[in-house]
């Protein structure tokens, strides 16, 4: 998920949270980060292109995960990342795509991370991630004090044997030059979770600081074995800039059962935080947010504090038969509703006045809220819990948090402008499974007195819906679980996935059936074989189809200095 080493308090006054305003702090234009409907916007790392890159430059397919990074050495550089579709046209799976801008964000060159499966580059085929996985994605990043970058990624094969593993790719130059992937820690051959492990749901930060482990990258995880009360987070560590990293060790003990949603943040004084959820068990009937520190560097962790014990704000609550994610034809769910996946994990951030973790969770009503809790050390917690605002409508999820030149940042998503909110249903849909609108907004709220008060800004400029079937040969969505915020001194970057240029259409394969018309079909001029749409299998075009790439998939990531 997220990474960085700066904070978020909480205490707010009705009226700052309620209003907002783009004047209150002045929320750039957006700038689309993924420009996949420009004839060679994507090149490869060495300035080249190949037909990977020459088909993501045209092929309008969707982008999700983001991750977004400010350079110290240089804050007008700005790295993004996210979970990029794009391969699919020639590689046949998504890879992980790797987007810098040199000028504040307010433009970007496009590329893909090497090794891909079609990458016959010299960088690409000495990349370990070549010849052994097919996808790459979850992508996590920053920046050191001098200006390497390091981006961490999991790749891993979707079809049997699934063997998801670590990766880390190290970027110098202020992020300009591609320099290698280091393996972190490779999966097993697995049955899709059920047996093997699986590596997944990675992030990474650095110790910007001056103090004594200033340099050190770390990686934090989840390792799924099939059995969940051994599923854990593991942790690695490198000391010589990314050319190595430790062998993994459990940071989550047994005891606390399934853990999952590592995110890692450093204090000022090197200390190296790390939150992560843990899900309910036959010893434990509640969902729990901790946070381990460790003060020699990520040599070792203490013992993992608790820090609450949440409602998760989760999609399987709205499908009426436990899936995650709900749509069209053989992926309808018994409640009717259309979505794609969502559910609640926290983020840590740490600075001078302490240490303070932020999560989404469910009010007793049902709506879903920004929590934070705020330390002194990371080890006490004297203040209980508080939202983040008093807004009483709408869904708030994915928070993120940073904090620079003395002023906390915290982005989420947003669907309190949705006419059709109601507790109960999923953001974006009206009580019969009907889109509502492009009624999901990114928010950012700010304090400059250390927490005490906040203001709310809306920093995109249009709205989106995250329900829309982009799923491709699927008639579901999927549009990850986060969102990233990133802040070096005053310059503070955020970056979401959007709908905007996303193409809406009727699905041919769609006649007569229940949930015909409902609003989330997009635009795939593709020519159908008629068939029952309830039957178990369908027609649909294969993933490198050129209908595809004509606008019903293109979901992509937009960024905004805020």
């Amino acid at each position: 998920m997220r990474s960085r080493w700066l904070p978020i308090l909480v205490v707010a006054t009705v009226a700052l949270v309620t209003a907002l305003s783009s004047a209150a702090f002045g929320a750039s234009p957006n700038v689309r980060v993924t420009r996949d409907a420009t004839a060679s916007s994507y090149l490869r790392y060495d300035g080249t292109a190949d037909a990977t890159t020459a088909a993501c430059s045209t092929g309008r397919r969707s982008q999700n995960e983001p991750t977004v990074a400010v350079n110290p050495h240089n804050p007008q550089v700005v790295a993004a990342g996210a979970n990029d579709y794009c391969a699919q046209i020639v590689n046949g799976d998504v890879w992980a795509g790797y987007y810098r801008s040199v000028d504040g964000g307010s433009s970007w060159r496009d590329s893909l991370v090497p090794g891909y499966p079609a990458d016959t580059s010299a960088a690409g085929l000495a990349s370990p991630t070549h010849g052994t996985c097919g996808a790459a994605g979850d992508p996590s990043q920053a920046f050191d004090r001098d200006g390497r970058l390091f981006y961490a990624f999991i790749c891993f094969n979707r079809a049997k044997p699934v063997n998801g593993g670590v990766f880390v790719a190290r970027y110098t130059g202020d992020g300009g030059t591609y320099d290698r992937t280091v393996l972190v820690k490779r999966g097993t051959p697995s049955g899709q979770f059920l047996t093997g492990l699986f590596q997944d749901k990675i992030n990474l930060t650095v110790d910007q600081t001056s103090a004594a482990f200033s340099g050190n990258v770390y990686v934090a995880w989840s390792q799924y074995d099939g059995f969940a009360p051994n599923n854990a987070v593991l942790f690695s560590r490198s000391t010589d800039h990314g050319l190595s990293f430790s062998r993994p060790v459990r940071v989550t003990p047994v005891a606390h059962g399934t853990a999952s949603f590592a995110d890692l943040a450093v204090g000022p004084d090197g200390a190296v935080y790390l939150a992560f959820l843990t899900y309910p068990s036959s010893s434990n009937p509640s969902s729990d947010v901790w946070l381990s520190k460790s003060t020699d560097g990520g040599v070792s962790f203490g013992a993992a504090a608790h820090v609450a014990s949440i409602e998760l704000f989760d999609s399987t609550q709205f499908s009426g038969n436990g899936a995650t994610d709900c749509g069209d034809g053989p992926f309808a769910c018994p409640t009717g509703f259309t979505f794609s996946r969502f559910t609640s994990a926290p983020a840590v951030a740490a600075d001078t006045s302490g240490v303070h973790v932020v999560w989404n969770g469910r009010l007793a009503s049902g709506q879903s809220k920004v929590f934070v809790r705020n330390s002194p050390n990371g080890t006490d917690w004297p203040s209980p819990a508080t939202t983040l605002d008093t807004v009483a409508v709408g869904h708030q999820w994915t928070p993120d948090i940073a904090a620079g030149a003395g002023v906390l940042n915290v982005v989420f998503y947003d669907s309190r402008t949705d006419p059709a909110y109601a507790p109960n249903r999923p953001p974006g849909n009206t009580a019969d499974g009907r889109n509502s609108g492009d009624v999901v907004h990114t928010l950012v709220a700010k304090s400059s007195n250390g927490g005490t008060s906040w203001s709310e800004t809306q920093i995109t400029s249009v709205g989106s819906n995250f329900n829309w079937e982009t799923h491709a040969a699927r008639r579901d969505g999927f549009w990850g679980d986060y969102i990233y915020i990133s802040a070096v001194g005053g310059t503070v970057m955020a970056a979401w996935t959007d709908s905007r240029d996303l193409v809406p259409g009727t699905d041919p394969r769609e006649v007569g059936a229940d949930d015909d018309h409902d609003g989330f079909d997009v635009y795939q001029p593709c020519t159908y074989v008629p068939n029952d749409i309830n039957a178990a299998t369908y027609s649909s075009p294969t993933i490198d189809d050129p209908c595809l790439s004509q606008g019903g998939l293109d979901q992509n990531i937009y960024a905004a200095a805020t």
